[in-house]
């Protein structure tokens, strides 16, 4: 997850350096992450006119393609899909959708780790199971604040705020592994073809041990 942190700083370092203007980027991140360690990310940004043209030229429009081809490149440890991009001329704003497979990675004994890989995070507890993650950074010359929201599995708990040894952001928290639907289908058919069988020979060997009674 951290590799797209720094894909959306890179990304939208084009329009800033284009505008040649000390107004920051503002982006916002909105991460769902789901009982398997993967997640809904939204991504999503509002620019100014000139940011605004940038960003059409490089990625807006037709070029939408080359956008997703950059994200895929940069998380390919991560499977990517249904992405679905949308665009506001008017208020000269973008969106992106789109679901990822490994944004947490379990580590044993019911724990896992997200790494949300944000620079000199600041962290607020918005709830039992969300969290909002901000910073601001100025990297030549280039000023973003961001915003990433983050929540987590209902049933996750002792969710724990920390930073890697680089400074960035990561979570730690507690949660059960479920099991995968469509195995647990497949177990409860096999048991219930095992009863059946079980049965029908029951039943055969029952009839075989019958003898008919004769009459003389």
């Amino acid at each position: 997850m951290k590799k797209l942190i720094h894909t959306c700083f890179l990304i939208l370092s084009v329009s800033a350096v284009m505008s040649q203007t000390r107004e920051p980027i503002k982006q916002n991140l909105v991460f769902k992450i789901d009982s398997m360690g993967n997640a809904n990310i939204e991504i999503s940004s509002k620019l100014n006119a000139m940011q605004w043209q940038a960003w059409e030229n490089a990625y807006g429009g037709k070029n939408i393609s080359r956008f997703k081809r950059d994200i895929e490149r940069t998380l390919n440890s991560m499977f990517l899909y249904d992405f679905d991009y949308k665009e506001n001329e008017m208020d000269r704003a973008w969106s992106l959708n789109f679901k990822a497979k490994g944004v947490a990675r379990y580590l044993g004994n019911n724990k896992w780790v997200a790494e949300i890989g944000i620079k000199n995070p600041d962290f607020s507890k918005l709830s039992n199971n969300s969290y909002l993650v901000t910073s601001t950074s100025d990297e030549d010359g280039i000023l973003t604040q961001q915003n990433n929201t983050i929540f987590f599995p209902v049933k996750a708990s002792n969710i724990q705020e920390d930073k890697d040894e680089f400074g960035l952001a990561i979570f730690n928290y507690n949660l059960k592994p479920v099991t995968n639907r469509s195995s647990l289908i497949l177990t409860i058919g096999l048991i219930f073809v095992g009863a059946a069988i079980a049965l029908a020979g029951y039943i055969l060997l029952k009839s075989r041990s019958i003898q008919p009674l004769k009459i003389e």
